[in-house]
């Protein structure tokens, strides 16, 4: 075979690999096992009504496709990321994440879960009836392996909303240690 037919075979078979690698890229396991496909990052802003500018119903991880089971609703954060700035490690960083039930159901949260052990979260237990406010209260305490560094942490609120995953995010810079 003439090289350019191998060259040329090589391209065909790599491009093929860098396609379906991306198409596996895309693809992630639900809680049940199965394949689902991950949706693209998305803005988050709705102008779906008359091109007026306005924040989505639903603060969530675009990677996430679960079903909620039951009934669901839809939540809104006033505000999805909390800039702590400049913070000393071991300094305990609090915030409240405040957000409402704007649908027709109960909101019920089953879990919030920092993204490390130095982001810990609270969250009511009990449901939150439609038009009700409520917030996340978040601790987030830098250790010293964090020390000189930017740091972004999550949080994952779990509820029976579509999607069942909300992620809020912490961001701070960990001042060094003298």
């Amino acid at each position: 075979m003439s090289d350019k037919i191998k060259i040329g075979l090589l391209v065909i078979i790599l491009g093929i690999t860098s396609i379906n690698t991306f198409q596996i890229s895309n693809l992630e396991l639900n809680s049940s096992g199965r394949i689902v496909e991950t949706a693209p990052p998305q803005s988050n802003f709705d102008r779906s009504n008359n091109n007026q500018i306005k924040p989505k119903e639903v603060n969530s991880n675009p990677l996430v496709n679960e079903v909620a089971q039951g009934p669901v609703t839809t939540i809104f954060f006033k505000e999805e990321v909390k800039d702590f700035g400049n913070v000393n490690v071991n300094s305990k960083n609090n915030h409240s994440f405040e957000f409402i039930n704007n649908g027709s159901e109960p909101l019920k949260i089953s879990n919030a879960k920092g993204s490390c052990g130095c982001t810990v979260p609270e969250w009511p237990k009990e449901p939150i009836m439609p038009g009700q406010k409520g917030k996340i209260d978040v601790v987030y305490t830098p250790n010293k392996s964090q020390a000189g560094k930017p740091q972004q942490k999550t949080v994952t609120i779990t509820a029976n909303t579509q999607p069942v995953n909300t992620v809020l995010n912490i961001k701070a810079f960990v001042n060094p240690e003298n």
